[in-house]
């Protein structure tokens, strides 16, 4: 019986490190990787550990690929029997005595629905928060993962995660971790039924590409019929974003952050999480902090790594989904495969589409309905004043209309912040549209949003950089349908076909322009491969010839060809993309390999795109192995092409020579890059995309060592236009060193770039980039000192933010608002964080402005375990009591500083820079000493705490520092009664540029006792003191000083894992001669008021039934002076799967 064949697909990241293919063992010669050229890939396969690793050319694209195999019906690496021993039988048992027999292990696990082919984990919670000084809120949270049969033969899989969370994931790694996700699959060995959140991708398709975030339904079935091997999916689904590929201008020396904009410049966007696909020089990167580069999505920020060098010269191309929800938007479609003998065959249709009747956000009149028909497919015209007749509130940003004359005595309009009830009645919207273009600027931040003011304009021209005038969005339509065959006429040769239709309206609203909505793709294609050839025995060929033709209007879904398709044809993509014209493209190729070391590669390209573009295109490859030491390595590339009135010609060189002995491989690499666009008539140069040529000489050591490194440098000259001439612009050194070794239980990674470019026809200044990264791991006597180091410092920019303070949907938010001088206005300066629970009503979120400040960034991270061996404590004396101390500190510091001092850029600690040279700083520090830290009867442990945080805002600079001795010992007396004593010594500092009131310096003293009773594991009792003493320091004059005694009550009551009951009572006396209704007020009095302040807690919690648990929890605050008592009440149900 003939195994069936199996087709999944897989990512390339991981094929790349060696990937398990099946549960079962492969049959190795059934392997296959479908798609066009993918047969010609390396791969190797392990018949032991069942993986298969394929190695991929640098300018592989995709992210994954599909193969199909055949499995053997067990695992050659377990055994097999059709009949088993008993569990406990041991053939050597008559040899020996006390025989052990493995027991039982029993495995209880609390669920509410138990369930006995199903494993399950996780939980469902339902809460409500009701006091009578805030709102009701209701909250809720679900996380479950699901796997196991339902049926015979269908097997399900589910992860459903809720968690609230209004943001994405932080992208510094390459796996994420979803906050919001529901996946649910049913499948078995035929077909696949997903709902939720899904990814769509293409299948067999030449002219279809797609990689789509959405929540629908995808299935998928493979069967067989008359003969047939069919694979069908289908999928409906709604859209979470938009597909944008854009480039991102470098900055010489700078890895970021580096802000992705919107295809029609949106300036701030939400990047969908793990969408991206970051592009350097034509190659793809890796996610995460150890790799290429990390991304904040919900700041469409990039930034890289110091492993990666950025120049002016380098190429970044991002594509990536977006959240644009302008409109509600469906994605359809369908797809079908079957192959019978030599004959494959396969069709496509794809719509995506937005629904013109479901405006998200948007409430369009019939006036902007009727532009948005009138502007057909010129949607960019259909622009509209952003203003809006509210009435008066408070909480928004509010303006009035004024009317007066110019010059000529002719009347205009425009508009004034007003916080006056009877005149602001109008909500404005603006637009940065650049410096000139527009009639108002920023001048102001508020809590709630940012104000702007009227500049007058000069001889009638604006003298503003932000307009009220904005774009009304347009909903559109993408199809496309394809249908292709592939046909094998030997077992050598194949001829594909593919014919492809497609539709874009770029404005439902309108049926004008709809003429050029449609347009057709065809390709056709012959390839031959593995052909041996007589006069070269030991070479295989391989060769092909393809024609594609695309039609005017011909539009593709997402894009089609490889990153620098365009840019290699010395042409913009968005000058292609902005203007529709048909295509003619053809190429050729051939190739001769024996392995991967020697063979030899030519294609031939010939495009022509109507009246703009008419050239050719010449590559070669040739690597040659000379011996077993050298290596050759050749890459050619040559463009000829006419652009109206101009040419193109485009030279490429890259030849590397190496040498391999026992232990060192040194080599030497040259590169040239000639690309001039001249003007036919006066033969000038008129620009270049690229011209240099770079001398590379590396030293490495061979791959197998344990110990590798790599050392090299290159000298580099550029060249640009000057006067229609090429002349020398830059000159370049670049050093690179890397560093890796493992031994016993020490890790050691380093890499280090040093490079300097000088400018010769411009006057610009030498500039000099240092970015490096150092890794280390490693234990020492015997693992007693443990110790972590990561080191990294590069060129970065900061950028300067504003914030807002918006209220939180359920309440559960971090800050407070106090109406400080009684105006009722929300003020940047009138919001704390939140210390009472019925006062966390507001989110602090962060807006970016478009503002960056260049900066030096050196990153630290430490972390430190030390203790003496455990075997002293048996030898008594001082050793011993040595072997009663132990330690654990960690240091963590980001800082961003504009001096150009090089110690200061590479030194991680801010002692020896100027404050006023610090742009960006985060530096926490945490050290505590334990003195007999095991023992339950007595014990002592000294902490110090040091934080420091300096942000760069749009109004200035904002500086928080704490520093903190604590010391804490303990005494259990006869197991019942325990004894503590707490002090502390600190200060807490916090200076504004911006904000006068929050200049402040606290020092603080605090101690007190607390006596637990603990008669019983059931229950415990515990009561405490403490005294604190706070002055600020800052204004001796004023002299405010506050002083805190608090007494408190706290009972525990625990009945098995049932009932646990919970209850606090604190009574706070607090002397303070301060400003009460201030931040220094707010923060001496840690929220309370001058006099008494009681507050109490009740917390119950009660399993009601298996796998069903409820949370009850009350909280009161009486404070002298307040009208009435605070009550919260908050409950909460969890079910647990």
């Amino acid at each position: 019986m003939k195994a069936q064949e199996k087709c999944r697909d897989y990512q390339v990241v991981l094929l790349e490190q060696g990937l398990e293919l099946d549960s079962l063992s492969v049959i190795e010669e059934s392997i296959r990787i479908v798609g066009d050229g993918l047969d010609s890939l390396s791969w190797s396969f392990d018949l032991n550990t069942n993986q298969i690793q394929i190695i991929f050319p640098d300018d592989f694209e995709s992210s994954s690929i599909r193969i199909c195999f055949r499995t053997f019906p067990f695992r050659w690496d377990q055994a097999v029997a059709r009949r088993s021993l008993r569990v406990d039988y041991d053939s050597a048992a008559r040899f020996y005595d006390n025989r052990v027999v493995d027991s039982e292990i029993f495995d209880f696990r609390e669920e509410l629905f138990p369930t006995t082919n199903l494993y399950k984990s996780g939980s469902l919670t339902r809460g409500i928060s009701v006091g009578n000084t805030q709102n009701v809120f209701v909250n809720s949270a679900l996380n479950l993962q699901l796997e196991g049969e339902i049926a015979e033969n269908l097997r399900i899989r589910a992860s459903i995660t809720d968690q609230n969370v209004p943001f994405q994931p932080e992208g510094n790694t390459q796996q994420l971790q979803d906050f919001d996700n529901v996946l649910i699959e049913l499948y078995n060995e035929n077909f696949n039924l997903s709902a939720g959140d899904v990814v769509l991708q293409q299948r067999e398709s030449e002219f279809l590409r797609y990689y789509k975030n959405v929540q629908g339904l995808r299935f998928t079935s493979e069967y067989q019929a008359n003969g047939w091997k069919a694979s069908t999916q289908a999928f409906a689904s709604v859209a979470k974003g938009k597909f944008a590929s854009i480039n991102v201008p470098p900055l010489e020396g700078v890895f970021g952050p580096y802000r992705l904009t919107g295809p029609n410049n949106e300036r701030f966007i939400i990047v969908m999480a793990n969408s991206e696909r970051v592009f350097l020089d034509g190659k793809l990167l890796q996610r995460g902090f150890n790799a290429d580069y990390v991304i904040d999505y919900n700041q469409a920020e990039i930034t890289f790594t110091p492993s990666v060098l950025i120049t002016q010269f380098s190429r970044i191309r991002v594509d990536f989904e977006y959240a644009e929800r302008n409109f509600s938007r469906s994605i359809i479609g369908a797809n079908h495969l079957q192959s019978k003998g030599n004959v494959d065959l396969y069709f496509n249709y794809y719509q995506e589409r937005d629904n013109r009747n479901r405006p998200l956000f948007t409430e369009f009149s019939q006036e902007e309905l009727s532009l948005l028909s009138s502007v057909g497919d010129q949607v960019q015209n259909a622009v509209i004043p952003r203003i809006d007749s509210v009435a008066y509130d408070p909480s928004k940003i509010l303006y009035e209309r004024i009317t007066e004359l110019d010059g000529a005595g002719v009347p205009f309009t425009y508009y004034r912040y007003s916080t006056d009830p009877a005149v602001a009645h109008f909500e404005l919207g603006f637009s940065l549209v650049g410096n000139g273009n527009g009639d108002y600027r920023r001048v102001n931040q508020l809590a709630n949003g940012t104000v702007f003011e009227y500049v007058p304009r000069v001889n009638g021209q604006p003298q503003g950089d932000y307009s009220i005038l904005t774009q009304l969005p347009a909903p559109d339509s993408r199809r496309m349908l394809t249908a292709g065959t592939r046909i094998k006429l030997g077992e050598k040769e194949k001829i594909y076909s593919e014919l492809a239709w497609s539709s874009r309206d770029r404005n439902l609203f309108s049926e004008i322009d709809d003429e050029n909505n449609q347009g057709l793709g065809w390709k056709v294609g012959l390839s031959s491969e593995g052909r041996k050839l007589n006069f070269l025995s030991e070479y295989t060929l391989r060769s092909g010839a393809e024609f594609e033709y695309n039609s005017t209007n011909f539009n593709f879904i997402d894009r089609f060809r490889y990153i620098e398709f365009d840019r290699d044809w010395g042409i913009d993509p968005t000058v292609v993309n902005a203007t529709a014209a048909a295509e003619r493209l053809f190429r050729a190729d051939v190739s001769l390999e024996k392995d991967g070391f020697n063979r030899f590669d030519y294609q031939l390209y010939l495009r022509n795109r109507a009246e703009m573009l008419s050239g050719q295109q010449h590559k070669a490859n040739w690597n040659t192995e000379i011996g077993n030491r050298i290596r050759l390595r050749n890459e050619f590339f040559l463009l000829k092409s006419d652009q109206d009135s101009i040419r193109s010609d485009w030279q490429r060189y890259l030849g590397e020579i190496t040498y391999k002995s026992k232990a060192l491989v040194p080599g030497y690499r040259y590169s040239l890059d000639r690309n001039a666009v001249i003007a036919v008539e006066s033969d000038s140069v008129l620009g270049t995309a690229m011209n240099f040529q770079e001398h590379l000489i590396f030293l490495q050591n061979q791959d197998s060592l344990k110990t590798k490194f790599r050392l090299d440098a290159a000298w580099r000259e550029d060249k640009a236009p000057f006067e229609g001439e090429l002349e020398t612009d830059t000159r370049a050194f670049t050093a690179n060193a890397r560093f890796q070794k493992q031994w016993q239980n020490h890790s050691l990674q380093s890499t280090f770039t040093y490079r300097t470019i000088e400018y010769i026809r411009r006057d610009l200044p030498e500039e000099l980039t240092v970015m490096g990264k150092v890794d280390y791991l490693g234990a020492i006597a015997k693992n007693l000192i443990r110790s972590e180091l990561s080191y990294a410092l590069g060129n970065g920019r900061e950028l300067q933010r504003e914030y807002i303070f918006i209220p939180a949907p359920n309440g559960d938010g971090t800050h407070t608002w106090r109406d400080d001088n009684g105006d009722g206005i929300q003020q940047l300066n009138e919001f704390y964080l939140a210390i009472n629970p019925e006062e966390k009503l507001y989110v602090k979120i962060f807006v970016p402005t478009d503002t960056y400040v260049q900066a030096y960034t050196t990153l630290l991270n430490y972390r430190l375990q030390a203790k003496f061996p455990a075997s002293w404590q048996e030898e008594g004396g001082l050793k011993a009591w040595l072997a009663k101390f132990s330690n654990t500190s960690s240091l963590s510091v980001e800082k961003k500083v504009s001096s150009n001092n090089f110690l200061d850029r590479i030194n991680p600690f801010i002692g020896s820079v100027n404050r006023e040279d610090i742009l960006s700083l985060r530096q926490v520090l945490r050290s505590s000493f334990f003195f007999n830290r095991a023992s339950a009867k007595y014990g002592l442990d000294l902490s110090y705490f040091d934080s420091q945080i300096k942000q760069l805002l749009a109004g200035g600079f904002e500086d928080q520092i704490q520093k903190d001795w604590r010391i804490n010992s303990r005494v259990n007396f006869g197991g019942l009664l325990t004894l503590r004593w707490v002090g502390s010594i600190g200060e807490k500092a916090a200076s504004s540029d911006f904000l006068d009131n929050r200049n402040f310096i606290i020092k603080q003293l605090n101690t007190g006792p607390e006596l637990a009773w603990q008669p019983s594991p059931s229950f415990r009792a515990t009561a405490t003191y403490s005294y604190t003493q706070k002055q600020n320091t800052s204004n001796l004059e004023l002299d405010e000083r506050a002083m805190l005694h608090q007494t408190g009550m706290d009972f525990r009551l625990a009945k098995a894992i049932k009932t646990t009951l919970t209850a606090n009572l604190k009574w706070i006396e607090i002397d303070y001669n301060g400003v009460v209704n201030s931040p220094v007020g707010y923060e001496m009095l840690q929220a309370l008021t001058p006099g008494t302040n009681i507050t109490w807690s009740l917390n119950w919690l009660q399993k009601i039934g298996e796998g069903l648990q409820m949370n009850l929890v009350y909280e009161g605050r009486n404070s002298q002076g307040l009208d009435r008592v605070v009550h919260v009440g908050r409950m909460q149900v969890s079910a647990l799967f």
